[in-house]
């Protein structure tokens, strides 16, 4: 590692204008608009204007240079198939938003010293927001489902409340860890986290959003485990408890609901595995799709499945590009009233096939193990790692039964996703060493 250089100082003008660009690239989850679109792009256009030097620092970086590669690929893809198949696709030009990570990556560097201010904001605006939206009387009634927060569909609002339950956890987390807590405002922090962690899982289970129950029911063990991670596992173990009691308490108060939505899809779920036995998986998928006994929803994604499936067959190695939705009208189930896929993974094979879900993979992976790295060198919080983590996790099982990395909420993720990849990337290269005191040497000894 170098010698860490002399940052560029920010002006004090810019500081709020930074502030607010970050707020509004992660406001999806709380609203559902294009904004995260342009603030990510006035992000890099700031970030170029004020502190240029810095986008010499990921010069000769592979991972940058393979997500421009990848961008580059995407885009010549997409108008190839719109100039040749004269098809522009669902969305396809998405793919080539990888253009942008580096540079967002970049920004987040170049701006790092604010954010901590931005979720001292951020969460508390997103109190207000649940406060506000949550609609009390038919989520304890129990009977329709409810759409959280301000989204234009009830599956979107509940992974928001993902999303913010994962950070409220982690927020409180990082300021205990750093020692935030023994502030005077360390109160306050206790209080919106918990109200958070409560109000997005009171509406995670009136949204009635199977796909995102099922997701928390994968990461929720994971986040509890993770608190043994903590040097004060004592304490630690007290927030795990109360984020368990109130899950219990959800469980206690409307598990009989809960299974009246969920159980007609287990059961269902549960003979399409007796049937792939016996007679194929094709056999067994057409023979759910035509029962009675499938809830509709489930008979729906099964279609899109299947006919995703035979798209996917005619090129699975380098997928359909554009053209995918043209191999669509001939698919078996091709009247199906919508071609949103209800699945994340689907949705890259269709258009990229095998060779596109490898480089993710790729990106990914990569990413992540420079966010790994710099936690080792204590760049950043053992908290803010499982909320990368976690988040994350969370993301990729919620992608099982939704299209969300087309949706803003996912295209955002992954903005950040990466941002946060390049940034400590970047702080590893420059050697640079964590400057705010942590609380995890003092926990130790008090362990």
């Amino acid at each position: 590692m170098v010698a860490s250089e002399e940052p560029i100082a920010t002006p004090s003008h810019l500081k709020p204008v930074l502030v607010i660009l970050w707020l509004l690239l992660i406001s999806a989850p709380i609203v559902e608009s294009d904004i995260y679109r342009y603030a990510a792009l006035l992000l890099i256009g700031t970030t170029y204007a004020y502190f240029r030097p810095n986008f010499r620092l990921l010069k000769g970086d592979w991972l940058a240079n393979a997500c421009l590669a990848w961008g580059a690929y995407a885009l010549l893809r997409f108008f190839f198939g719109l100039i040749v198949y004269g098809e522009k696709g669902a969305s396809d030009w998405l793919y080539a938003f990888t253009l942008f990570f580096p540079a967002v990556g970049i920004a987040l560097y170049s701006s790092r010293k604010h954010v901590e201010t931005v979720f001292t904001i951020y969460f508390p605006v997103a109190l207000a927001a649940l406060l506000v939206s949550t609609d009390y009387r038919l989520i304890l009634a129990g009977d329709d489902r409810i759409s959280p927060l301000y989204h234009n569909n009830l599956i979107h609002g509940a992974i928001g409340c993902g999303f913010l339950m994962i950070g409220a956890l982690y927020w409180l987390l990082h300021a205990w860890e750093t020692g935030k807590l023994q502030r005077r405002s360390g109160n306050w922090i206790v209080a919106v986290a918990t109200l958070i962690i409560a109000l997005s899982l009171f509406n995670i289970y009136g949204s009635k959003a199977k796909g995102v129950w099922l997701s928390l029911v994968l990461v929720g063990p994971l986040m509890l485990a993770s608190l043994l991670l903590y040097a004060n596992r004592r304490r630690a173990a007290l927030v795990g408890a109360a984020v368990l009691a109130l899950i219990a308490a959800a469980l206690f108060v409307g598990g009989d609901d809960i299974w009246r939505f969920a159980g007609p899809t287990y059961e269902a779920t549960a003979r399409i595995e007796t049937e792939i036995s016996a007679h194929g998986v094709w056999n067994a998928v057409s023979s759910a799709i035509e029962s009675k006994d499938t809830p509709e929803s489930m008979s729906e994604r099964l279609q899109l499945w299947a006919n995703a499936s035979e798209v996917i067959a005619q090129a699975p190695v380098f997928g359909a590009g554009n053209h995918w939705l043209t191999l669509w009208q001939s698919t078996t189930y091709a009247g199906v009233p919508y071609t949103l896929l209800h699945n994340g993974y689907f949705e890259m094979l269709v258009r990229h096939g095998l060779f596109g879900i490898i480089v993710f993979a790729i990106l990914a992976v990569a990413m992540y193990r420079r966010v790994v790295a710099a936690w080792r060198e204590k760049l950043i919080s053992l908290s803010a790692l499982l909320a990368y983590t976690m988040i994350t996790l969370f993301f990729l099982g919620t992608i099982l039964s939704n299209s969300n990395n087309r949706l803003a909420i996912g295209e955002s993720f992954f903005f950040v996703f990466s941002a946060v990849a390049f940034a400590c990337g970047i702080m590893l290269k420059k050697g640079e060493v964590r400057q705010e005191a942590s609380m995890v040497a003092g926990d130790r000894k008090a362990a």
